[in-house]
């Protein structure tokens, strides 16, 4: 996947099967999904994503041509709205070293809930190809993102999932790129100032100007919040 990541775009997610996409034996299992997208002609991606197809004994292949917006939907039937509570982190990664995947792996299985997921994504080519300078997101040089999505049903069991996100993510710090995390999966904004102005680096003062300008009363305050300077 790291090898072809300027032209495949993928992610290596840990969760636990279940339901009817799986069969029966595999249910209640933890599993590691390989999910790839080629973008150009079919017959090629094929070629290009067959060896992840071949790697071993699989639980299920989900593998086919698919219209781009059934590929954004994908995972929507997973967190129906109003249904779970929720409490996601992750961070850029200059790398996947070996000892990063040790790490989420061991994460995954430690995992309080069934129906929490955890995934390395992998970044590059197009995404990459974009300048730091040009757009509000900042530098795309990391090579990966690290997220810990913990996804639970009973509000007894928060401290548990919230503890296990926060640990697994603390933990990840050392292979972080330059203290930068992904902002929609911020936790319950617990590290908003600090990690605002970190993920967005340099550009966080042009970002300040602009609310500045444009929203001096700071009425648009809520998630990851870039207040004005006055």
């Amino acid at each position: 996947m790291a090898k072809h990541g300027d032209r495949v775009g993928s992610l290596c997610e840990f969760a636990t099967a279940g339901g009817e996409d799986f069969p029966e034996e595999h249910w209640g299992k933890r599993i590691v999904t390989l999910a790839c997208v080629y973008n150009g002609d079919a017959a090629e991606g094929e070629a290009l994503l067959q060896p992840l197809r071949e790697l071993g004994k699989l639980s299920a292949d989900f593998s086919g041509r698919m219209n781009y917006c059934d590929v954004q939907q994908l995972f929507d039937t997973l967190m129906p709205a109003g249904d779970f509570r929720c409490y996601w982190k992750a961070r850029y990664l200059t790398d996947l070293t070996d000892e990063m995947i040790d790490l989420a792996m061991a994460n995954a299985i430690a995992a309080p809930s069934d129906n929490t997921l955890s995934s390395l994504w992998n970044f590059g080519g197009a995404t990459a190809n974009v300048s730091a300078e040009a757009t509000a997101f900042g530098d795309r040089s990391m090579g990966w993102m690290y997220s810990l999505d913990g996804v639970w049903s009973d509000p007894a069991d928060d401290e548990a999932n919230i503890a296990w996100a926060r640990e697994g993510w603390s933990n990840s710090e050392r292979f972080g790129h330059h203290g930068r995390a992904y902002l929609n999966f911020a936790g319950h904004g617990e590290d908003n100032a600090a990690l605002t102005r970190t993920s967005f680096g340099p550009n966080y003062e042009r970002l300040v100007a602009v609310k500045t300008k444009y929203d001096p009363q700071n009425r648009f305050r809520f998630n990851q919040n870039i207040a004005p300077e006055a």
